[in-house]
């Protein structure tokens, strides 16, 4: 674990635990040693202790009695419920934001467009993460829903952490790159059926690839597939 040694109040705490899972600096399954948290961001035991649960509420870790905290690390069916818990909330959020969407929408839209046009997925699928990430982000927030919207901030966490699958991937990500141009499409023309049913297939599909890639001969085992 990298730490950075100022002092720092309980959301940069927060915030920097996070990146360091985001980021893979902590893995998987790697626990955190609650004494060690205490000496590096010079934190009673109290709020380090608050911060652990509030990122485990928020999904990044999970805790264990008499053991502690660790690493989130996502099963098979914690994936298949996250992609279809995704399907359901941002495919409508795309049928909304296509109704909603305003014009700074669409030149958002557009922007991104423009940008994944010019990625290298071999190279840098980060960047394509940071694009595909921007984009869901944007239709939520056109989709005017609070309540999706609040829904999508917990399975974004979720997200993140499949992202840590994914960009191991250029394939994936480059599927996803032009499942997103799909989506942009179908949202400028302001065609509601079909930029549900694109994101729909984007989410679906994705899901598929990274079981097929990282959990070989489970899928047609899965209950969640039949």
């Amino acid at each position: 674990m990298v730490y950075n040694h100022f002092k720092m109040d309980k959301q940069a705490v927060y915030e920097d635990i996070k990146l360091q899972i985001i980021e893979e600096k902590l893995l998987p399954g790697q626990w955190l040693v609650e004494r060690e948290l205490c000496a590096a961001y010079s934190m009673s035991r109290t709020p380090i202790r608050e911060i652990l649960w509030k990122l485990t509420a928020d999904g990044f870790l999970e805790q264990e009695s008499n053991r502690g905290f660790a690493v989130r690390k996502l099963g098979l069916e914690q994936i298949f419920e996250a992609f279809q818990a995704r399907e359901a909330i941002e495919g409508m959020a795309s049928r909304l934001a296509s109704r909603r969407g305003d014009e700074l929408f669409r030149t958002t839209l557009k922007e991104i467009e423009e940008e994944l046009r010019v990625v290298d997925f071999e190279t840098d699928p980060s960047r394509g993460i940071e694009l595909g990430r921007r984009l869901h982000d944007v239709i939520i927030e056109s989709a005017h829903n609070t309540i999706m919207a609040g829904i999508y901030g917990k399975l974004k966490n979720v997200a993140l952490l499949t992202a840590n699958i994914t960009k191991k991937s250029p394939a994936i990500e480059r599927l996803s790159g032009a499942a997103h141009l799909e989506i942009i499409d179908a949202l400028l023309e302001q065609d509601e059926e079909k930029s549900e049913r694109a994101m729909r297939e984007h989410l679906r599909e994705t899901c598929r690839q990274v079981v097929e890639q990282f959990y070989p001969g489970m899928l047609s085992n899965s209950p969640n597939n039949k």
